[in-house]
Formats: C-alpha cells, sequence, structure tokens
C-alpha cells in the first residue's frame, strides 16, 4: 500500500505546471499625480563601504567629530509642494538593518524633526514651496533644528542614518525617505604645530625670530606614542638657525625623535610567559579625551638682513610613532608538541605584546604645519572675532541705551529685536611701530528678500567688552594714538529671516597695502532669526458631555498661549470663533471675546437655543506682532433640550422631557385607540388575565437611539374619576414591554410617571401606550436553586463546570441564568435549560491561560430569582508557568544494564513544575514544537532516569530532551538536548521464541491468517502487483493528455 501512494503521488507532481502559481503584480504608486518630495541621496555622512579588493572600509566616520547632515531632496511631482517638515534619526545597525533609536551621552534619542522647512509663513519657514521639478537648497540641504545646523558627535559603532520628509498632499510616500548604512570608527592622531612667539602669522623684520614646536596626541580614544620622530626643513634667506637647547644647527632637513617624557617602558611580553619580559627607555605622549600632553620644542632664526627682501620658512612633518600592545603583528607561530596530532607535532600561534611603527596617524592633516617670515616688512591688519550681540534697551531711534544681556552671539537662533553687530580687529604686520587707519564694512544679507544693508563703523560703545573709541592699529610709542587691537559695532534690527552676516577691514589714506587678504573678513552664514511663532492650546472648563443649552448652558474656554519673545503676552491678538456669531448683511461681526493681551484668553459663552446643539467647532487665533501666528480648535459638543406635550380627545395627556443630541425639534403625537386588549401577564410576573381600560397611539417625530440620548421623562395625566389603570405597557406589533411606571392619583387628578431609564435607553418608540386594569397578582420566584458546583481546569486551558439543584425546578418556566466572567469582568450571560447540570471551555477557543474564569448560577422565572446562588471558579492553564527548564543534559550508558541513564539539572523558576519528562527518538527534530512525544518516559521529580535501550540493528544515533510538565498535564517542549550512539547486536532474536505465550505472539499463526505463521499471506501479494499496474496507467493516461504545449493540456487528477 505504502508503494501504490508514492508511485500516483510522484506521477502527479511531475506533471505540475508551476508556472499556474505565478501572480502579476502592480505597484501601488500606478497613476498618482501631486506634489512628490523625494529624498534621493544623503550626501553627508556617506555611507561606509567595503573595498572589494582590499576589504578596507570606505568613508568611516571619525568617533566625537562633528557631523552634519546634507541631503539631496528634490520634488519629482507635477505640482508644488506647499509644506514640508524633515526628519533626521540615527539608528543603531544590527546585521546591517535598523535598531533601536541611537541615543546621545544625555540618553536623549539621536532625532530631530523640523516641521518648518516650507511653509506659507516667510517668518518661520526658509522656503515658501517647492516647485515641481525644483531642488531643496539648490540640492544641498543641511538639516537644522530651531535656527541652527544639526550637530551629531558619534561614538564607535555601526548606524543607520534615516532621512524622511513630510510633505503635504505627497503622492508617493515610498520615496520619502532615504537611508545610509555608516561606521563610526576609533582614530589616533599626531598632532604638529608651528607658531612664531610674537603671534604673527608671518614674520617680517629685522632680529631674532623665535618659534615653538609643540606635539600632542589626539584620538577617539586614550592611548600612547612613543618615540615620536619628526623632521624639521628649515630654508629660506637666514643667516643661522638654531635650536634654543644646546644651540644646535638645524639649517636644511633635521630629524628629532626626544619628544613627550622619558622612562623605562616594557617593550615585549609574551602571551603566556609571564616572565618573558623586556624593558627598555623610551620618550611617550599620552593622550585621553580632556587632557592635554603636550612636548614642546623651541628654535630661533635669524633672518639675513643683506638684501633687500627674501622669505624664509620653517616646515615640521611626521616620519613615525610606536604603538605598544597586542598587535596583529605581533603574531608568532613556532612549532610544538601534541600527542593528539600524528607524530607528535603541531604549530602553536602566540599574539604577544609588542612594539610597532607607524608611519601615518589617522588624520594627515594635523601631521605637518609650515610657518613663513619675510625680510621685508609685512603690512596686515585683520579681523579675528565676528559676534552679535542681543539683550538691548534701545530708544525709539534704536540707540541702545545699556550694554547687552546676551552678548557674543556666534549661532543662532536669534531673536527677531534690535542687536549690534561686532568685529574684533588686530594689526598682524611684521612691524608693530607701523600704524594703519582702518574701517570695517559690515554687509547684512537677508537671503530670503535678497536685501543687502552695508554699515561701516569703527568704534564700539555698549557692545561685547569695554566701549572702545577708533584709534590706529599699532603701537606709536606711547602717543595714545594707535593700539595694537580694536572694535568696530554696529546696530541693526533683525527682522525674522535667514542672514549671512559679513565684516571686512581696509586700510585707510594708506600709502600701502594690506599684503594678506584671508584675514580682511569673517562672516557667519545662514544664522535665523526666528520669530518663535507663539504656541496655543484650547481647555473647556465644564466636563465633557455635560453642557445643556439654556440659561444654565455656561462653556468656558481657556487659551493657554505662549510666545517666547512676549513672555507676558501683551502684545498676543485673540480671534475666536463660536456658534451664535451675530451677521449683519451676511457679514459675520467679531466676537465679543476678542482683543489684544491677556485678559482676552478665556472666552466666556452660554447656549442659548438650538443652534448650539450638537457638536460644534469652537476655535481661536493667536497673532503676535510679527503677523505670525497659532491656532487650535475645540469641538465642544452640546445637549439639545425640549419638553414635548400632546393629549388625546379623552383627556389623556403625556410631557416628554427629553435632552438628546439633535438640532431638530422633538415633538410627540397621541390620539384615543378603539383597540382592547384581553391579555394573559404571566411573563410579567403576574398571574392571570387582565383587561385595558385605555389604549393609547403614541408616535414620536424622531426615535433617537440611547448614545443620543442624555436624559429623559415621561409624565402621564389621566382623569382618575373615570380610569383605574394598575399597570401601564407599550405594544408594537404584537410585542409587549412592560414599562416602569408609577401611578398615583388624588381625586380625580392621575398622574403616570414612566421611568424609561434615562440616558440608558432610545426615545420610547411608536406604539401603543395600554393602561391595564385590575388588581395585579404578583408571581413569586422560584423554590429550586443550583448547588454543589465544581468548576476544574484540565491540561490545554480546558475548564468543566458540573452541578445539581436543590428544591423543585418548574422545566418551561423556570430557567438556569448562567453567567461566565474573565479575570476582567468581562461576562457572557446565558439563559438555559434547568436541565442542564454541565459546561465546559474550550482550551483552544474559549480560555486565555492565566485567565480566572467565574461560573455564577442562578435559577430564575418570570416572577424574579431564587436569592440564592452558586459560583466557582477556576484559572485556566495552558502551559507550564515560569522559565523552567533542563539545563547540563547528559546521557551515559548503566553499568551492567541494556539502559541509558539520563541525567539534568532542574533550572530556573521551577514553582510550577510537578515532574520533568524524558523523550527520545532516533532522529533530531526542529523547532522544539516538534518534539516528538511518542517515548516519553515520566521521572517525576528526580533529576535522573534510566531509559532501556530499544530494540533494532545497526548503529543508532538516538537524541534525547528532558522537558517539564504541571500538575494539569501541559507539558514543555525542547529541541534535542543531548544524544548518543547505540550499536545495535546483529544478532536478531525473536521474542516469540523467547515467550511465544506472549499477547503479541497469541494471534500469529492462527487459523484466520492464509498464510504460514509470521509470514505475508499470498493474497497480499497480488493486490500490491495490481495497485503498481494501476498507478502506471494512471500516471501514462495523465502525460498523454492535451496538446504538444503545456497549455494545450488538459491536467487531470
Amino acid at each position: 500500500m505504502i508503494l501504490a501512494i508514492l508511485m500516483l503521488a510522484s506521477t502527479s507532481l511531475v506533471a505540475l505546471d508551476w508556472s499556474e502559481l505565478e501572480n502579476n503584480s502592480m505597484t501601488e504608486a500606478d497613476g498618482r499625480t501631486g506634489p512628490d518630495a523625494q529624498v534621493t541621496s544623503i550626501l553627508s555622512p556617506r555611507a561606509t563601504t567595503t573595498d572589494s579588493i582590499t576589504g578596507e572600509q570606505l568613508h568611516t566616520l571619525k568617533a566625537g567629530e562633528d557631523v552634519h547632515f546634507e541631503t539631496y531632496i528634490e520634488n519629482v511631482g507635477d505640482s508644488a509642494i506647499s509644506e514640508m517638515g524633515i526628519t533626521v534619526t540615527v539608528y543603531l545597525a544590527e546585521n546591517g538593518a535598523r535598531g533601536m533609536i541611537a541615543k546621545d551621552s544625555a540618553g536623549n534619542d539621536l532625532s530631530w524633526n523640523n516641521g518648518d522647512v516650507v511653509c506659507d509663513d516667510s517668518f518661520v519657514c526658509p522656503w515658501s514651496s517647492i516647485g515641481a521639478g525644483e531642488l531643496l537648497d539648490y540640492g544641498k540641504y543641511t538639516m537644522s533644528y530651531q535656527g541652527s545646523p544639526v550637530v551629531w558627535t558619534p561614538d564607535t559603532g555601526d548606524y543607520v542614518v534615516v532621512v524622511e520628509t513630510n510633505a503635504f498632499g505627497d503622492a508617493d510616500p515610498g520615496n520619502d525617505y532615504s537611508e545610509n548604512l555608516v561606521s563610526v570608527v576609533d582614530w589616533t592622531d599626531i598632532i604638529v604645530d608651528l607658531s612664531w612667539d610674537s603671534g604673527k602669522e608671518v614674520e617680517g623684520g629685522g632680529g631674532d625670530k623665535a618659534f615653538t614646536l609643540s606635539v600632542e596626541a589626539g584620538g577617539s580614544s586614550a592611548w600612547s606614542a612613543r618615540n615620536i620622530t619628526l623632521q624639521l626643513d628649515v630654508m629660506g634667506t637666514l643667516e643661522a638657525a638654531t635650536a634654543q637647547s644646546d644651540g644646535a644647527d638645524i639649517m636644511g632637513s633635521n630629524t628629532f625623535a626626544e619628544f613627550g617624557t622619558y622612562g623605562m617602558a616594557e617593550v615585549f611580553r609574551h602571551q603566556e610567559d609571564e616572565t618573558n619580559v623586556t624593558n627598555d627607555s623610551r620618550y611617550t605622549i599620552s593622550y585621553e579625551p580632556g587632557v592635554t600632553d603636550t612636548a614642546e620644542w623651541f628654535g630661533t632664526l635669524s633672518p639675513d638682513m643683506s638684501g633687500d627682501s627674501g622669505e624664509y620658512s620653517v616646515t615640521v612633518s611626521l616620519v613615525s610613532y610606536v604603538v605598544y600592545g597586542q598587535l596583529p603583528e605581533c603574531t608568532e607561530t613556532v612549532a610544538g608538541n601534541s600527542s593528539s596530532q600524528e607524530g607528535g607535532e603541531s604549530e602553536i600561534t602566540y599574539v604577544h605584546y609588542c612594539e610597532v611603527t607607524f608611519y601615518q596617524d589617522g588624520d594627515a592633516a594635523t601631521s605637518e604645519d609650515t610657518i613663513e617670515g619675510k625680510v621685508q616688512t609685512f603690512h596686515d591688519i585683520g579681523i579675528t572675532n565676528l559676534v552679535i550681540n542681543q539683550g538691548y534697551v534701545v530708544d525709539e531711534n534704536g540707540v541702545a541705551q545699556s550694554p547687552p544681556t546676551m552678548p557674543g552671539i556666534t549661532e543662532g537662533p536669534l531673536n527677531p529685536a534690535w542687536s549690534s553687530v561686532q568685529a574684533s580687529v588686530r594689526h598682524l604686520g611684521s612691524d608693530l611701530f607701523v600704524t594703519y587707519d582702518w574701517k570695517v564694512t559690515f554687509d547684512i544679507k537677508n537671503t530670503g528678500t535678497g536685501v543687502t544693508e552695508t554699515i561701516e563703523a569703527d568704534s564700539c560703545v555698549n557692545g561685547n567688552g569695554p566701549d572702545y573709541q577708533h584709534m590706529e592699529l599699532g603701537d606709536d610709542m606711547g602717543m595714545g594714538g594707535a593700539f595694537e587691537m580694536g572694535e568696530a559695532c554696529a546696530m541693526f534690527n533683525f527682522a525674522p529671516g535667514i542672514y549671512n552676516v559679513t565684516a571686512t577691514i581696509s586700510m585707510v589714506g594708506e600709502t600701502v597695502t594690506d599684503m594678506s587678504a584671508r584675514n580682511d573678513d569673517a562672516s557667519i552664514y545662514e544664522i535665523a532669526a526666528l520669530n518663535n511663532r507663539p504656541a496655543v492650546s484650547l481647555t473647556v472648563e465644564q466636563d465633557e458631555g455635560s453642557i445643556v443649552i439654556g440659561p444654565e448652558g455656561f462653556i468656558t474656554i481657556v487659551a493657554d498661549a505662549d510666545d517666547a519673545d512676549d513672555d507676558a503676552g501683551m502684545m498676543l491678538n485673540y480671534i475666536w470663533t463660536h456658534p451664535g456669531m451675530i451677521s449683519i448683511n451676511g457679514t459675520v461681526q467679531p466676537s465679543a471675546c476678542n482683543g489684544m493681551g491677556p485678559e482676552f484668553s478665556t472666552c466666556q459663552l452660554i447656549a442659548f437655543d438650538a443652534e448650539w446643539a450638537g457638536v460644534q467647532t469652537y476655535s481661536v487665533r493667536v497673532n503676535d506682532e510679527y503677523g505670525s501666528y497659532a491656532q487650535d480648535f475645540e469641538n465642544i459638543f452640546v445637549w439639545n433640550k425640549i419638553v414635548a406635550t400632546d393629549s388625546t380627545d379623552s383627556g389623556i395627556g403625556m410631557e416628554y422631557d427629553l435632552t438628546y443630541d439633535g438640532a431638530n425639534p422633538f415633538t410627540i403625537s397621541l390620539t384615543d385607540s378603539e383597540q382592547t386588549y384581553t391579555k394573559d401577564l404571566t411573563e410579567f410576573g403576574y398571574s392571570g388575565e387582565y383587561n385595558s381600560v385605555a389604549v393609547i397611539d403614541y408616535s414620536p417625530v424622531t426615535t433617537y437611539m440611547a448614545e443620543d440620548v442624555y436624559a429623559q421623562t415621561i409624565t402621564m395625566t389621566y382623569d382618575a374619576s373615570t380610569l383605574e389603570p394598575t399597570s401601564v405597557f407599550w405594544v408594537n406589533n404584537g410585542n409587549w414591554a412592560q414599562l416602569d411606571a408609577t401611578i398615583s392619583a388624588s381625586s380625580s387628578d392621575g398622574t403616570i410617571d414612566i421611568d424609561w431609564h434615562g440616558a440608558g435607553n432610545q426615545v420610547l418608540p411608536q406604539g401603543e401606550i395600554v393602561l391595564m386594569g385590575g388588581e395585579l397578582q404578583i408571581i413569586e420566584a422560584p423554590e429550586g436553586h443550583p448547588m454543589n458546583l465544581a468548576v476544574v481546569a484540565s491540561a490545554g486551558g480546558d475548564i468543566t463546570a458540573s452541578w445539581s439543584y436543590m428544591g423543585t425546578t418548574v422545566p418551561g418556566f423556570d430557567y438556569l441564568r448562567m453567567e461566565i466572567c474573565d479575570s476582567s469582568d468581562n461576562c457572557e450571560v446565558t439563559n438555559e435549560n434547568t436541565t442542564l447540570v454541565g459546561h465546559s471551555m474550550d482550551g483552544q477557543t474559549d480560555t486565555v491561560h492565566g485567565e480566572t474564569y467565574t461560573y455564577t448560577l442562578q435559577v430564575c422565572n418570570a416572577g424574579g430569582c431564587n436569592p440564592t446562588i452558586a459560583t466557582g471558579s477556576a484559572t485556566a492553564d495552558k502551559m507550564v508557568d515560569g522559565d523552567a527548564s533542563a539545563t547540563s543534559v547528559s546521557v551515559a550508558n548503566k553499568e551492567g544494564a541494556n539502559a541509558w541513564t539520563v541525567s539534568w539539572t532542574a533550572s530556573g523558576d521551577t514553582s510550577d513544575v510537578s515532574g520533568w519528562m524524558v523523550c527520545m527518538a532516533n532522529y533530531a527534530w526542529s523547532p522544539a514544537g516538534m518534539m516528538p512525544t511518542e517515548q516519553c518516559s515520566d521521572a517525576g521529580d528526580a533529576t535522573s532516569m534510566d531509559i532501556n535501550h530499544p530494540g533494532g540493528q545497526g548503529t543508532v544515533t538516538y537524541y534525547f530532551a528532558v522537558v517539564a510538565y504541571d500538575d494539569k498535564g501541559n507539558m514543555n517542549n525542547a529541541e534535542p538536548q543531548t544524544d548518543i550512539l547505540l550499536e545495535h547486536s546483529n544478532e536478531v532474536v525473536d521474542p516469540c521464541e523467547v515467550d511465544p505465550d506472549s499477547e503479541e505472539c497469541a494471534t500469529i499463526g492462527n487459523t484466520d491468517d492464509s498464510a504460514d505463521s509470521g509470514e505475508v499471506p499470498t493474497w497480499t501479494w497480488g493486490v500490491i502487483i495490481g495497485l503498481v499496474v494501476v498507478a502506471f496507467v494512471v500516471g501514462a493516461f495523465i502525460l498523454s493528455r492535451g496538446g504538444d504545449g503545456d497549455e494545450g493540456k488538459d491536467w487531470d487528477y
């Protein structure tokens, strides 16, 4: 039979055309139009890549160095982008994919969102729109936050940098982001610096010129450099060049290696042999973040003044340095002895601690420096600093009346206010005794409007530092008309926008020219003056859903507004909109709540009529003095309230007081009906038949549902001298419902107060209101009640309940009310026949592990319920709780027995463990859920167990898993935890020869078999041969149908 099934399956699979399973798909972006912001690429930081030949990582970032985010963003849609924000997020990389958001040293997420990149407010956003096909910021947008470029100082590791756009109406969200995988690596740096002791950039004139060479180490983490070797090249128009320490001649090229602290240091250590250590003397410069270890070397040059002019220079460059540590270059492979290897020899590899010489550091830019000098006089003045000062008290002409409270600003955002732009200037020429008159020209450009304002200045009052009155730059030998340094300030009123500020120094009335233009100007680019758009949020003082129209329908709305540039809010203008605003000739008049200042931040209203009913939008717009605004909306719901009345010709009246969600009027209609009723009221708890005394046709204009009703009361009146109702019913299409009514009468005035459950019920629907008469005979509650309730949890989360009854129950009249609640009091109530004595909950569909389910049983009828109830509960248990597991599982042959001993250690929380099950198979399985359970043995609470060897032939590997089970029979599963090889004996022993009377051997060879004992009956072979023939015929038939091609075949299975 098995052979036949396999052959039929194989022929079917051969005939299957796999192309029939292919699907055609379409992208969701097909056919989209509109604005479409696309993050084409991230320009900075560049993605880290790996050279396929050398394996070297390219474009890595240096740990500890600031990184700016630059992106190429374009509008690839067919219409302009009018509103857009940009988000930059740095994630930790996990195997090249995004992990969690990275955090900075303070624990803040490395994520920045600038929602004001493109909008229609020029005071807030630098761009008002991006046209179709245009680029943002000419294709190189630098991410900024609150007016300043975003700066990331990364630690070592792998990161995923993601840039996302959020454009209003974006047609294709699929291209709204781009990401780069970047790697941040540690780095080392040897920093060399040459400077003239005079502080000049270029030396000049006669006399000796002293200079200083400083050497220090840098990098991303602590390290030490040994024996730093530098080459010093001294050349040019010089008489002499000497070292200050010993007067040695340093003209030409010289090599020096004595930088840092000199002392003994370890230069070699064996990886394992701690006695194999070598020490030697070394010069060392160490680096620790935040700590500077600098070595200095001093020299003196004597310019050759015999000629008219000339130039000279000193250049230093890094030759090499030594690093000590357990480095790859310290690897040593030696021959060793090992008895496990054939011949007794093997190779052993050690990685010792040793010194390695490097010829290039991580930042070549700092590994060399040059200083220059000129024999002739070098004329130079320059700008050394440029700042913006804010926080002024100014007069009506913008003149500062006091020093600034926020001096020395070099980056945004700025406040939109009067400020001073201040440049610090200095004499930088070769001869300080040559003085220069000067001035500074300030160019302040608004990049949004393109307007540039130019201001000249040569003095500074109320700036950053002491007041300065103009003097020439230089030293006039104490005459009081010159000083080496000076200050220049210009007042400027920064309106909201983005500015480029440039200060340029120039000589005034001089016969010489400035010989160095590179220090003549200084700039601050793209510094933003942000208006700090006001913020506002609305709150309603009344509780939600508590406002009802009428004289008491108060609505109090508070606008919590904030403006960083106007702490007191005196210049904030409030504009309110709400229902009930007056319209004159079609023009809506301003609200009485409008006005400027904090006293207009609260709007007090009264909902007088139905115009206010339902959900209405109330809003406020808050403008600052620059026209920037913020607004907020609040949807406030107000209940409508109407008292509807009507009466019949016979004098029966109704007053329906309804508070509801709706703007339309609510009315009712009452008319006398000629219908009369005689009704058995047993189902309502009254014994016998009763007759109607009045029937009224009732109809509301609208039937509001329960969620639309806040409150409702119904009061009916009648002539008590002619009617004596004892109960009230509502009838519709033959369906009767008793109304909870309180009937009272005084003289001829009868009143019926109907409790229609207020907000918990809908409006009383259309129907007949039937007043029934006669003395009510109340039916008693049932006598019987449930007892002996037992609720039991079992394996797999099943729960079963059983009970019995005490007393008499009347089938068909009494019923069992069964309530089942979970731990969160989510309950299901059903009415069952009183013949029911059991119930069950299936663990697969009805229960949740760990939830407690409580049964509450009570016998009821139309007259009420028996007060005696039965309750019981059980907790669904589908698994072994806790993290209990068997660890250190091992299996070994048991000495002197045809068995194994399996041992383990119980680990984790075993509080829910009742015992351990040892499961085995002659194959490995994965995942754990595939663990076979056919050969599992119960070890109880022991931690070892003997398992008899199974029968079989050949050599077989058996796999074992030990899992916990609980008192319900729930059992864990696991992948194989250990295995062992079993070599079966080749001798085959017939168990029936050993024990012919065993149960397994009792039926072999009896008269029921048509073959000899223990053999396959002869007729079986005929069946097998027949199935094989049928399989080949069916297969040939399938393969022969249809035409030549696959599409022409009619596959028939």
